[in-house]
């Protein structure tokens, strides 16, 4: 579901994400090393999966298909689960990613923003001043801006954050990418890949958001 905001839809569950304390800078060479084996040289935006990657069909009350690096594990779900996300994450904690979908038959309060621009200025108002159930902190606070983006050829948007986590102690530098695509029935479907943004594995970091999102699939558009 969108998060809870201006003008959002019902509340979220994209504040979960694995691991966030594991990655340490001890173990960043190796984890490096690790993530780079999940890469090949190629366009990611050809959408063709990389070798050592998976797709995963997630069912059709989610109703989208993710690819992964092989690697990567499925989050464990909440008590409260519904059914509409899933998680994947590195296990070191360094890169997760999330699809969510909010279904417009459930919809009984008409919070569902209209389009998927919407939806992500909805988001960035929430985050643009830091928000604590997310781990964005406030000063240094985010930067971002939603913008126009397509997906198939039909209309969608999407929002990339640069943000410091709300850790006093051990404040990190974060990547947060984010599509946000309205479908012809209502539906909203998200996929997002939150990631270093500072060291050795930002890069990585940043191309395996580029080929999640090529390979993203949406199962009725």
């Amino acid at each position: 579901d969108a998060p809870q905001g201006p003008g959002a839809a019902p509340p979220s569950r994209w504040s979960v994400r694995l691991g966030r304390n594991a990655w340490i800078a001890l173990g960043a060479v190796a984890v490096a090393a690790a993530v780079a084996s999940y890469l090949v040289v190629a366009d990611p935006f050809a959408g063709t999966l990389p070798e050592g990657w998976k797709q995963h069909d997630l069912g059709d009350k989610v109703g989208m298909s993710v690819g992964v690096p092989a690697e990567f594990v499925k989050g464990k779900h909440p008590e409260d689960w519904d059914g509409t996300n899933e998680t994947f994450a590195d296990p070191s904690g360094a890169v997760t990613v999330v699809v969510d979908r909010d279904i417009k038959a459930d919809d009984k309060d008409d919070r569902i923003p209209d389009t998927a621009g919407a939806n992500a200025w909805a988001d960035w108002e929430m985050l643009k001043d830091g928000e604590y159930s997310w781990d964005f902190a406030a000063d240094p606070a985010p930067e971002g801006e939603p913008s126009e983006a397509e997906y198939k050829g039909e209309k969608a948007a999407e929002n990339t954050i640069r943000y410091t986590t709300a850790d006093t102690q051990n404040p990190r530098a974060r990547e947060f990418h984010i599509l946000y695509y309205r479908a012809g029935n209502g539906d909203m479907y998200k996929v997002s890949v939150d990631y270093p943004r500072e060291g050795y594995f930002a890069d990585e970091g940043r191309e395996i958001a580029r080929t999640v999102i090529a390979n993203w699939e949406v199962d009725k558009l």
